[in-house]
């Protein structure tokens, strides 16, 4: 059963760890609970060393801390997650965070490197605006 990118199983009677719904728990941390004899202690978690969530082998977990793992996951966002893009202002070209740029599309097409430059871009789109509806003004 799926929960999020993780997979959910039916969890053995000897089972020690946190059950869900009194009945499932988390293959990777089974898996590594199977191999090793223990559970993630309070502070640490269980890495997907390929990224692949639902690939539960014990060669593909490793045993890391909390703030590891956060480190291990923003390295690896920060470093494939980045895409270019020229200013509508002033056409520097920068880089931003792939999944920042996907919620900007939602509201509009134009990106700028600056709140400056997003401030001269909005108040030349307000003139264009009003030069294009006078009768806007009163």
């Amino acid at each position: 059963m799926k929960n999020g990118p993780y997979e959910l199983i039916i969890a053995p009677e000897n089972y020690p760890g946190k059950k869900y719904r009194n009945r499932y728990c988390y293959e990777h941390i089974y898996v590594y609970w199977l191999h090793n004899n223990i559970l993630p202690p309070a502070g640490h978690e269980i890495h997907h060393i390929n990224g692949d969530h639902r690939d539960n082998r014990i060669e593909n977990l490793i045993l890391v801390t909390s703030q590891e793992h956060r480190d291990i996951h923003h390295e690896l966002n920060s470093k494939k997650a980045q895409v270019k893009i020229n200013c509508a202002t002033c056409n520097k070209e920068f880089f931003r965070i792939k999944s920042r740029v996907r919620k900007t599309l939602k509201r509009s097409f134009n990106f700028y490197c600056s709140r400056k430059c997003q401030y001269r871009g909005l108040e030349k789109y307000a003139q264009k605006f009003v030069s294009m509806h006078p009768s806007t003004l009163g």
